[in-house]
């Protein structure tokens, strides 16, 4: 009987104990390898400065990846918001302003992702597409209008490029998921809608109305997270936001959310997995790695973490 409930549990929770088990393991290994450089001051501020902006926008997609959706979409947006950030604040003096402009874009295009997919019947899948197409080719033409490589923000963002106000966002912004995966609605039924969206519908959910406000709220952690990297850059161009979509669904799969969606999903997994994902990162950096091993060894990781944690008798890809 006992043996019953342990392999039970285990069952359970095995996505929680490889998570946790993978950032203690990764400290352990790269404070070693490092020789105690993983934990030098200068080092330190650049992990929060990783850090800040993968938790950010990875504690919005929980609510997306937590439905079995997936939006490929976030690198452009983010490239996209920093320019017009950049661009806006330049033109007005505000940063202000500048930021609740795109934050305002960020929130439009998170209800037309959540909407138009279902309105359409499309997967969400096909409507990132679209917006990522979108807004590469916006963020090419902003370059071109510009005549130039990258352009640089005048404002004054160094109240954003401290440690203390990185920590405080990524508190904050983790306090609001919380709040609203566990103690509204909104949780319940973008887990409801990733166990098995269909009976979710039966019990007189409406999931297009659930489904567009996580969108929402995805959109908006997007244009905060885009504000912390334009502060650490201080600059945008052509190359800004590239691979993020995809950082942000390794983060999210290394902190133990499944691919899948539905009750297993997490908020912890957005911070676990983005300061596993930087921590790993940065470790191999100072462990003197080659830059093509380090995406070999992160391949490597990324496929054992799917094959163990996201298998699914009906498949284990988003919709």
């Amino acid at each position: 009987m006992g043996k019953g409930l342990n392999k039970t549990w285990l069952k359970a929770h095995l996505g929680s104990l490889l998570s946790y088990g993978g950032l203690v393991l990764c400290i352990i290994v790269f404070s070693i390898l490092s020789q105690g450089g993983l934990w030098s001051a200068y080092n330190i501020r650049i992990l929060f400065q990783g850090v800040c902006v993968y938790a950010i926008v990875s504690m919005g997609a929980v609510f997306i990846y937590s439905m079995g959706y997936m939006d490929i979409s976030v690198g452009a947006q983010i490239g996209v918001y920093c320019l017009l950030c950049i661009l806006i604040s330049n033109a007005t003096g505000s940063l202000l302003l500048g930021f609740l402009s795109i934050l305002c874009i960020a929130l439009v295009c998170g209800l037309i992702n959540g909407y138009v997919a279902v309105m359409l019947g499309l997967p969400s899948i096909v409507t990132s597409i679209f917006l990522n197409s979108i807004f590469g080719g916006v963020q090419m033409l902003i370059m071109e209008w510009q005549g130039t490589n990258s352009i640089s923000i005048e404002a004054d963002m160094s109240m954003f490029k401290g440690t203390g106000s990185m920590v405080a966002a990524i508190v904050v912004i983790a306090a609001i998921s919380v709040y609203l995966y566990k103690f509204t609605p909104l949780g319940k039924y973008v887990q409801g809608i990733g166990a098995n969206e269909t009976a979710t519908k039966l019990c007189g959910v409406s999931t297009t109305k659930w489904k567009v406000i996580a969108y929402a709220f995805f959109g908006l952690c997007i244009a905060v997270g885009a504000l912390f990297l334009t502060a650490r850059t201080g600059a945008a161009g052509k190359g800004t936001g590239t691979g993020y979509a995809m950082d942000i669904m390794v983060a999210l799969l290394l902190g133990g959310m499944p691919l899948s969606g539905g009750m297993r999903s997490k908020v912890s997994s957005a911070l676990i997995g983005s300061f596993t994902y930087v921590i790993l990162t940065n470790g191999l950096t100072l462990a003197g790695v080659e830059t093509s091993y380090m995406y070999v060894i992160k391949a490597v990781i990324f496929l054992a973490i799917i094959v163990i944690t996201c298998r699914k008798k009906d498949g284990i890809l988003p919709r």
